[in-house]
């Protein structure tokens, strides 16, 4: 557990990709084998925490050390495991010396809250600061030590004996806590439950679209397709069928109504959206379909599910990803044909770049996020390829809002209200603001700093890490699609919202209304 503790703190301290490769490689090397696989649940994936939240941490410290000094030290640190691990009082100075295994397999196997309670105080009593830190940091799942998947790739590969290609078709299949993944990084064979046939393929990827790039090109040597609101998913279709998110998580279960189930083999990429009386539904209505933990009939024929099918990867037995995207095409739209619940992309006609743009931006369907030029002679590769498949956004709405309420971030940004609450008159009478949506990227260091500045000089109440400020600070918020929504006070909800500029000299009075953003849906 103390060298997992190290690790946390190593990789927080450097800002360094190889140092962090280092790192983890160096651990991988030293740590017992059940270590490394439960290190690289944590890392990847997190814990699924089932009888435990935040909400029970906050009430444990507040137990021990009482309300206000935990509100304000909270508001002041900004991240719950550190504010915990600095403010506990252990009653105990002995150093906890348990392997980390030994501590997640008792998280996995408990079924009752009060005896998770009590092993957590013992356990936080009788450990160091550091060692608080690592277990809090496991049970609220923010690691936030910057490892990206990507990254943790490369130190497997420096650690172990496999390529990389390898691990990126195979880790997915893979099952907790992962012993048996580094016995096959240490040149074991594969388990009997890994089925190839039914692993996740990595994702073909598409670079930014930049019309200037293709002034001077062949319109006849590409095609384009629309790029929808939903879910990237794939579909391997076959006897024991699956789902898979971009990210490689099965959600199988959350589709129940997109049948994968074939005698044959194929594997399709696509996007999953919500179509009903042949109109597809927004991104909103998908989301009441997304991590449920149980499919209620009602919900499965309010919001049925459909996958737009855009590339094959596999037609029975033919590997369709050598092949030409042109050839890929064919084979996909016999595949569609099979299945009702399938929709083959259909190419856009077009004979200018400037008409495609045209097209992009005027599409009636507000569900369209733009639209993808991939090159036909293409083949279907992982990641992003040159010469392969590009993605030409719809240029995002944007509105003026005012600031109404701000938040502490996390990590780096825990000294800074960096998170921000913005909203619009309820009417031209300008007396009452009601939220829209939150935003907190699109702004700079320096732009932060003066957003902090601004929001401790216009506090009007505190709550904890928030502080409510007076209508004085008018922002341009772009955001990628709005939708009428029932949980939230507004009506309304904003897709992707994010700073635009600050409107520092901007009045308030001169903000639209909440009528003016609903008619922006229609």
């Amino acid at each position: 557990m103390n060298d997992f503790a190290d690790l946390l703190e190593d990789l927080l301290l450097t800002s360094s990709k190889k140092k962090k490769i280092e790192l983890l490689t160096n651990y991988f090397q030293k740590s017992e084998k059940r270590d490394k696989g439960w290190t690289f649940l944590i890392l990847t994936t997190g814990i699924k925490k089932k009888y435990f939240n935040t909400k029970d941490l906050k009430e444990l410290v507040i137990k021990r050390v009482g309300e206000t000094l935990f509100k304000y030290s909270y508001d002041y640190v900004g991240d719950l495991a550190e504010t915990i691990s600095l403010l506990w009082k252990p009653k105990h100075k002995n150093k906890l010396d348990y392997k980390l295994y030994e501590f997640m397999e008792f998280l996995s196997s408990v079924t009752n809250k009060e005896l998770l309670k009590i092993k957590l105080e013992t356990t936080l009593d009788n450990s160091t600061e550091k060692q608080r830190f690592c277990f809090l940091k496991i049970l609220t799942g923010g690691l936030r030590v910057g490892v990206s998947n990507a990254l943790i790739k490369e130190a497997l590969v420096k650690y172990g004996r496999r390529k990389l290609v390898d691990i990126e078709e195979l880790w997915h299949g893979f099952r907790p806590p992962y012993e048996d993944f580094f016995s096959w990084l240490d040149g074991q064979n594969l388990p009997k439950y890994i089925n190839k046939r039914n692993l996740f393929n990595s994702f073909m990827l598409a670079n930014n679209f930049k019309i200037e790039d293709f002034l001077n090109r062949k319109i006849e040597d590409f095609i384009s397709e629309f790029k929808w609101d939903g879910i990237r998913a794939q579909l391997i279709v076959s006897k024991n069928g699956r789902i898979f998110s971009r990210n490689g998580e099965d959600i199988t279960n959350s589709f129940p109504d997109i049948n994968v189930d074939y005698d044959d083999y194929f594997v399709v990429d696509g996007e999953i959206v919500i179509k009903k009386n042949n109109k597809i539904l927004s991104f909103n209505d998908l989301q009441k379909r997304i991590g449920r933990k149980s499919l209620t009939n009602k919900l499965l024929n309010d919001y049925p599910a459909h996958f737009i099918a855009y590339d094959i990867l596999f037609y029975k037995k033919i590997d369709c990803r050598p092949l030409k995207l042109t050839e890929r095409k064919q084979y996909l739209k016999k595949f569609a044909e099979l299945n009702n619940q399938i929709t083959f992309s259909e190419s856009i006609n077009f004979s200018t770049w400037k008409q495609l743009e045209d097209i992009r931006e005027n599409s009636l369907n507000n569900h369209i996020e733009g639209v993808i030029v991939k090159n036909k002679n293409s083949i279907y590769k992982k990641g992003r390829v040159v010469e392969g498949w590009y993605k030409w956004k719809r240029r995002p709405f944007s509105m003026d809002f005012i600031i109404m309420y701000a938040q502490r971030g996390h990590g780096k940004r825990s000294s800074f209200y960096s998170d921000f609450t913005f909203g619009c008159w309820t009417n031209k009478k300008f007396k009452e603001l009601v939220p829209i949506g939150k935003a907190y990227s699109g702004y700079s260091n320096e732009e932060l700093k003066k957003l902090d500045i601004w929001i401790r000089n216009n506090t009007l109440q505190r709550f904890g890490p928030v502080r409510s400020v007076k209508a004085g600070l008018v922002i341009e918020v772009a955001f990628d699609n709005i939708n009428y929504s029932t949980r939230h006070k507004s009506g309304v909800a904003l897709r992707f919202p994010r700073f635009s500029r600050i409107r520092w000299d901007k009045p308030v009075s001169d903000v639209c209304i909440l009528k003016d953003v609903k008619d922006l849906i229609n």
